[in-house]
């Protein structure tokens, strides 16, 4: 049986939220729940840092332009082939709505979003913890960029994308929280699966 055949045909199941909210923890563990692949912008990202090099904030974005750029070509060859997919990424939806929705429209997918969120000083505890602890590769540059984090929280930029689907919220300080959403996603991807 296929990946798409388990869940039920095309799947996107995108983990979205602000950078330290969990993203990679859920969708890993979502990804090896459900038996299918996991595409993440950030190791796409620390690919290209560890061919083409670091540099300074402005390479690390353009590098993240470069990394979004692979994220939608590989997802396109995915939504092209069928099946399910699982997908870390801190889309903007502001920038990214239209071609999300362009591409449920050709290609069927159902959309099923985990939004992954905690408080703020939660974030920039992460967010800082993480730039020291050696987890996450030197490129990204987080140890610089605690205070520019720290700064934007409060910009209202909206963190869910105007997909055709269901969105889940997991809030990921709440004990038990990444269980129940993962337990509940995969709920969710089998029945609508079976067509129940």
């Amino acid at each position: 049986m296929t990946d798409g055949e388990e869940h039920g045909g095309s799947w996107l199941v995108l983990v979205v939220g602000r950078p330290a909210s969990g993203k990679t923890t859920v969708s890993r563990l979502l990804a090896d729940r459900l038996g299918i692949p996991r595409i993440a912008k950030d190791d796409l990202k620390e690919i290209l840092f560890d061919e083409l090099g670091g540099g300074d904030r402005d390479w690390s974005v353009r590098l993240g332009r470069a990394s979004f750029a692979l994220l939608g070509y590989a997802l396109e060859r995915q939504l092209t082939a069928g099946g399910a997919v699982v997908v870390d990424a801190n889309y903007d939806p502001r920038v990214e709505d239209a071609v999300l929705r362009s591409w449920q429209r050709r290609y069927g997918f159902r959309a099923l979003q985990l939004h992954c969120r905690a408080g703020d000083d939660e974030l920039v505890r992460r967010f800082a913890a993480r730039a020291g602890d050696g987890s996450r590769h030197a490129g990204h540059g987080d140890a610089a960029q605690v205070d520019a984090f720290r700064a934007v929280l409060g910009d209202g930029r909206p963190e869910v994308l105007d997909l055709d689907g269901v969105v889940l919220e997991v809030d990921t300080e709440r004990p038990g929280a990444v269980d129940a959403a993962l337990a509940e996603a995969d709920a969710l991807l089998t029945a609508r699966s079976a067509g129940r």
